[in-house]
């Protein structure tokens, strides 16, 4: 599976791949190599073609399957790269316009930092690109400069939607990973507690961007380790202008203010703080930019009253109390689990990685028992399968690493092989993979979901085994505080799955 060390043939330049003639390898990240192309049309386009390694970053692997997700929804988004998902050959790919121009990053640290009204100009037309990108119903999750293309006719666009989340789709990402993924400098207080669905979040990446933009520091430089990012949401970053002393109290005061680890205390809305923006450009004597079509019912919202509210927004940061932040950011996320609309009827369904044809039947039985289950009403299926011979956790050294993210690949593909025979496409089905003790992840997943059913194989085993050993499926059934169905692999061969409810488990004597 792994690509050779040179460059694939199909990639060399001048060879062609699905209709496009390859001119040269434009970058490579961790998942995707980019590839400068002409189209039949001789077009220049960009190919992102995934590697075919195992040793990938898991994180990786699953962020470009969310960007083929999504790419049909940015397909007509200016401000986006115009990505289109095709399969050629054996892989699918992306296909994006190509963008003649550097990014943020790249800028900056050859030009320097902006002055106020430059960043104020240019972070409008970030704001305003995110706020149609809102209106759609997806948040990016993963602003920063790397991610800001400068186009040459002066506009900007967004790239590298591994991490968004569309709020009306399953997320993606997060039935993969219940850890929180991001660059930690940029992403929102909440997002360390694992909410994605906060268009908000985007408004604290701006605050980040803004400061770093005009001050070439981070608010939050040290926040790389978790006790990193607990310290960052326990305190402020300090004033911009200890760097910069020529920035205006107004442009602090919405820094701050986009910077506050409450989402409720930041601005309601990108449209609202398009408007800040504005109002203190105009206050500069800056001429004003086109206002676009969504921002014009709103014009109203850039009067003093609201520079006013970013003021006082900035006074309670200085009065704030260290010690209540997490307490703060905790009790916020409790009220907003409560606000968010009913979930879907959560299925988790526990399959053995083991191989053999006897494990297989018995995980077709249980994936067609959750699949049962979720035709009785709108369902979302997390297909869990544990790494036991592995602690993802304890991974001391890159060797270990990869050997881990290898064993992680043959595991999530040995699921999508199951799925792919058992399922059709208009289920919603998340694969998660855990490493450890089974028991406890299998807990710790239903946990994490909220799960409504979980669905468990018991393996046939003799009497000496279960006397010595114990019994995975008797432990999952004691522990997990929801209801259990079991299929048991005598009823797997025969298809006709024996299913129990947890309670009534120890009196069935079930293996």
């Amino acid at each position: 599976m792994d690509d050779p060390p040179a460059q694939s043939p199909e990639f060399e330049p001048g060879s062609s791949f699905d209709g496009f003639t390859i001119e040269k390898q434009v970058g490579e990240g961790g998942m995707a190599r980019l590839y400068l192309v002409r189209d039949q049309a001789g077009r220049p386009r960009v190919l992102k073609v995934p590697r075919r390694v195992l040793d990938v970053d898991p994180v990786a692997v699953v962020a470009f399957e969310n960007e083929l997700r999504l790419a049909r929804y940015l397909e007509d988004f200016p401000h986006a790269y115009m990505p289109v998902s095709q399969h050629g050959g054996d892989r699918h790919y992306l296909v994006m316009d190509y963008i003649e121009g550097p990014d943020l990053w790249t800028h900056l640290r050859e030009k320097g930092c902006l002055n106020e009204a430059q960043a104020i100009a240019l972070v409008k037309k970030i704001v305003s690109a995110l706020a149609e990108l809102h209106h759609r119903r997806i948040v990016h999750l993963d602003i920063k400069l790397s991610n800001i293309m400068l186009a040459r006719d002066g506009e900007i666009r967004l790239v590298d939607f591994g991490l968004a989340n569309h709020l009306d789709l399953p997320d993606h990402i997060y039935e993969s990973f219940h850890e929180p993924k991001g660059t930690p400098a940029y992403i929102a207080p909440e997002q360390f507690f694992g909410v994605r669905d906060e268009p908000r979040s985007d408004i604290f990446s701006i605050g980040v961007m803004l400061y770093e933009i005009t001050t070439s520091k981070l608010p939050f430089p040290d926040a790389q380790s978790v006790l990193g990012v607990i310290n960052r949401i326990k305190r402020e970053p300090v004033s911009p202008r200890s760097f910069r002393p020529e920035l205006s109290e107004e442009f602090v005061a919405l820094v701050m203010t986009c910077l506050q680890n409450i989402p409720d205390r930041r601005f309601a809305r990108m449209e609202d703080l398009y408007h800040a923006l504005e109002r203190l450009e105009q206050k500069r004597g800056a001429p004003t930019t086109a206002v676009p079509t969504w921002a014009k019912p709103m014009a109203a919202l850039a009067g003093e009253s609201l520079l006013k509210r970013i003021n006082g927004g900035f006074r309670r940061i200085l009065g704030a109390a260290e010690d209540d932040h997490i307490d703060d950011i905790k009790s916020w996320i409790a009220a907003h689990n409560l606000r968010r609309p009913a979930a879907r009827y959560r299925i988790v369904a526990a399959l053995d990685n083991d191989s053999g044809e006897r494990v297989d039947a018995l995980n077709r039985e249980i994936l067609a028992q959750a699949i049962r289950q979720a035709r009785l009403q709108p369902s979302i299926i997390t297909v869990l399968t544990i790494l036991k011979d592995h602690n993802i956790a304890l991974a001391a050294d890159e060797r270990e690493r990869r050997e881990l993210h290898a064993a992680y690949h043959e595991a999530r593909e040995h699921m999508m092989r199951l799925i792919a025979t058992s399922a059709k496409g208009d289920l919603s089905i998340g694969v998660n993979i855990r490493s450890g003790d089974a028991v406890e992840g299998i807990a710790g997943c239903v946990s994490d979901y909220g799960a409504d059913l979980m669905i468990i194989g018991a393996r046939e085993r003799g009497a000496l085994s279960r006397f010595v050993l114990g019994n995975t499926t008797y432990k999952v059934l004691t522990t997990v505080k929801c209801p259990i169905f079991v299929v048991q692999e005598t009823a797997a061969r025969s298809a006709r799955p024996q299913i129990a409810q947890t309670g009534e488990v120890a009196a069935q004597g079930i293996a």
